[in-house]
């Protein structure tokens, strides 16, 4: 029995208890009812630590405790015991939660004293911020479409996440923003990429109809888009790298005035000299 022993005393570790007290729970499950002393033996935890650890458990709600000369010790059942470790975790981060709470305007009102007024220069926009590709990109271009409110500027292969911010981009549409989409042209694409982008642009003339500005070039070495690079311009972007598996690839987020207007330069450039009209 001494794996599945050690299975318990692994989990209870995981759960919160420490060594001692793992290795004393897991193995009064398994003996029963029992002297400090056999115990000791059994679980290899020094007799003179043995009766501090049971009398921790024993407040913890995890031991039951029959006095006498000598006392002896019982487990709670191991539901009893998941449920009271889990009511203490609650109660734990609860404290740590009205801790936090009770400082947290001293901390504000003290840090901004001193908040970067050693560096003199003040507070720096970072650079970049990194999201993964997939659902958190995803969800960073919809909170784009939502808060554009006068330029769009969409570089894509076929645009084939359409579906998942037609509702972002509807709105957007409604509110007047003007929008560019910068696609790859068919002949650069395999057939199914280019079956793919013609019903994405069918789809996008039925949203912008008479207004729809698609443009097509055999390479958009970025894509992503950018949003008011003339206001509070944010972007989002990824280098095109062909054949590497979208679990290797990274999304950059922006909201760098110089960068964004960078990357709203590279699109106008690209879009004036290095593309077409859709046909």
């Amino acid at each position: 029995m001494e794996p599945q022993i050690n299975r318990v005393k692994f989990t209870l570790t995981n759960m919160g208890l420490n060594e001692y007290q793992a290795s004393t729970l897991a193995h009064l499950m398994y003996i029963g009812e029992t002297k400090a002393t056999t115990l000791s033996k059994a679980c290899r935890v020094p007799a003179a630590r043995i009766y501090g650890v049971l009398e921790k458990l024993s407040q913890m709600g995890l031991v039951i405790v029959r006095p006498g000369r000598p006392a002896y010790y019982s487990p709670m059942s191991p539901q009893e015991i998941s449920d009271a470790l889990m009511a203490g975790a609650r109660d734990e981060i609860m404290r740590r939660l009205s801790t936090v709470e009770s400082y947290r305007t001293d901390f504000q009102t003290a840090a901004e004293e001193i908040f970067l007024k050693g560096g003199g220069l003040g507070e720096r926009i970072p650079l970049l911020r990194i999201a993964s590709l997939g659902k958190a990109s995803l969800e960073e271009t919809k909170k784009l479409y939502t808060t554009v409110s006068d330029d769009l500027m969409i570089m894509t292969r076929a645009m084939e996440y359409l579906p998942q911010v037609k509702e972002e981009l509807e709105q957007a549409i409604s509110r007047g923003v003007n929008v560019r989409v910068l696609m790859r042209s068919r002949d650069s694409l395999s057939a199914s990429d280019a079956e793919k982008r013609d019903t994405m642009i069918q789809l996008l003339e039925g949203l912008l109809g008479d207004s729809l500005e698609i443009k097509v070039s055999d390479i958009v070495p970025i894509r992503g888009c950018i949003i008011d690079p003339e206001g509070s311009g944010h972007a989002l972007f990824m280098v095109e790298e062909e054949g590497v598996p979208h679990a290797l690839r990274e999304v950059a987020v922006t909201t760098h005035p110089g960068l964004v207007k960078g990357l709203a330069n590279l699109f106008d450039l690209k879009w004036r000299y290095d593309s077409s009209k859709l046909e």
